[in-house]
């Protein structure tokens, strides 16, 4: 069992003498490596910010598979673990991928008319790519969550974790049925509230109860007289790592000119006084694979000066898609926003499904604002317990997660047909026999995930947060920018993964 890892030191000049003797074990070198090269360019100018990164991989959740869309890319590319291999036909059609539909990438949004449906909720990874990419990654990732589910509860997780291959089936059997139906006409489904599936009857719950209450003007910020503040340092102290900090006097002073030119990108905008800054905030130690993105807190006026209706908004660094460049012709958008906008609009059951989701240029960071509200709840692995991580709760979400990417994957491509059919026409005749393939692919590929986490750890332990990446003092950002990029808090102490 290897040791946990102490805090550490993250001034440049303290991490090279973090690697060890090369490592034994030729997976945990692969994966490394594969980190090492897809994340170069972050670990030489940012280093503080990727290793909170990986620290938040190598604990033992769903978070090791969030960040690891490279090394499923590299896996896939490589033909290893059955991905690259098919009797559906692997490499086509092209469809719009979210990149990245693992559990933890859906959620509710609530459309301009105050409904809310469950969703794709992250296209950091969206881009073209093969149908089974999503299909795979997203079966593998439910599968996962079976292994994962009902944490502290040896009996629970020793049940959900004996149901991961049908948990694997429900999702594939969700995402073949759903892209038949669609092939034959059926009419696309929004996931509204009607649910009976009771992770997803309490997910609505929670979110409708904490829209109502605007639970996020309580949690996240003072109100002093009539002016309102977003409150800064540690929010919830179960996770020290996320801080809201103050922002730099010149980065503050460029948000409301960012926000003005949003308002472009919105489908139908609000009146620009709805969009006055009233405060900022450099947020640290959110998501997982963006980690080490820049990501504010922005609070504006909102409909009124009355300060009950602020509203939250959150600004997030905008980079190339892990997948872009992977599947000839290679390029599809002109530009990052254009490929996370575009892609939302067409994922999404209706093009408004989060009025407030655009996109902008901010200190020339390509940069994404979107809502930030307690209402808008992800699926979150953590919840899959109790009644809420039954082996059959568990099925009923892939199932209906697989649905939705399927309808994802039905939409039309610009100046070419709906793949809905081209999908049906190589899975159709078979079923049974697609979904079974997935699920096994899948399931297995979960298994080997669990492995890897422990893996992942014992690299991170003998290279250091720099992966093994060499010191380069020419890396260093310049001054300015490294006030934006920040000085977050100092990585805690690890505890090693179980073994799977």
């Amino acid at each position: 069992m290897p040791r946990p890892l102490a805090p550490l030191a993250l001034a440049l000049t303290a991490v090279v003498g973090a690697c060890g003797s090369p490592s034994g074990d030729p997976r945990e070198a692969e994966i490394i490596d594969t980190l090492a090269h897809a994340y170069d360019a972050t670990i030489r100018t940012r280093p503080a910010l990727v290793a909170g990164q990986w620290y938040t991989m190598a604990q033992p959740s769903i978070d090791y598979y969030r960040g690891t869309l490279p090394v499923y890319a590299h896996d896939r590319a490589a033909g290893s673990f059955g991905l690259a291999s098919s009797k559906f036909s692997l490499e086509a059609p092209l469809v719009l991928s979210v990149g990245d539909p693992h559990p933890e990438n859906f959620g509710l949004l609530r459309a301009s008319d105050g409904t809310l449906a469950l969703e794709p909720n992250d296209f950091d990874a969206a881009d073209r790519a093969p149908y089974l990419f999503d299909v795979r990654r997203g079966v593998a990732g439910m599968a996962l969550a079976a292994h994962l589910a009902n944490a502290g509860d040896a009996m629970a997780n020793a049940a959900s974790a004996a149901a991961s291959a049908t948990i694997a089936h429900a999702f594939a059997e969700g995402y073949a049925t759903t892209i038949v139906a669609l092939a034959g006409g059926a009419a696309p489904t929004r996931v509204t509230d009607d649910v009976t599936n009771p992770f997803l009857v309490d997910l609505f719950s929670r979110g409708a109860k904490d829209f109502a209450s605007r639970a996020e003007l309580t949690d996240e910020t003072t109100l002093t007289g009539s002016t309102r503040k977003l409150v800064r340092g540690v929010l919830d102290p179960t996770s020290p790592q996320n801080v809201w900090a103050d922002l730099p006097a010149d980065a503050y002073g460029a948000i409301q000119p960012a926000l003005d030119a949003y308002r472009a990108s919105l489908i139908a905008p609000p009146d620009p006084e709805f969009f006055t800054l009233l405060d900022a905030v450099r947020e640290f130690g959110s998501g997982v694979a963006s980690w080490a993105n820049v990501r504010l807190i922005l609070l504006v006026r909102g409909p009124s000066d009355d300060p009950s209706d602020d509203v939250l908004l959150e600004m997030k660094e905008l980079v190339d898609s892990p997948i872009s460049g992977l599947y000839p012709p290679y390029v599809y958008w002109d530009t990052v926003d254009a490929r996370v906008i575009g892609t939302s609009r067409a994922a999404w059951a209706r093009p408004d499904a989060e009025p407030f989701w655009g996109a902008t240029t901010w200190l020339g960071f390509n940069v994404q604002i979107r809502l930030e509200a307690e209402g808008e709840k992800k699926v979150e692995v953590s919840k899959m317990t109790g009644e809420y991580g039954t082996p059959d709760t568990l099925a009923g979400l892939a199932n209906q997660l697989g649905a939705i990417l399927a309808r994802v994957h039905a939409t039309p491509l610009e100046g070419s047909d709906a793949p809905a059919k081209a999908i049906a026409a190589r899975i159709g005749g078979d079923l049974q026999g697609f979904e079974d393939e997935q699920a096994a692919v899948g399931d297995a590929y979960a298994t080997q995930v669990l492995a890897d986490n422990t893996r992942f750890f014992d690299g991170l332990a003998r290279t250091g947060p720099r992966l093994g990446v060499p010191l380069n003092p020419s890396d260093a950002p310049p001054p300015d920018l490294q006030a934006i990029f920040g000085t977050p808090p100092p990585v805690p102490p690890l505890t090693p993964p179980a073994a799977p």
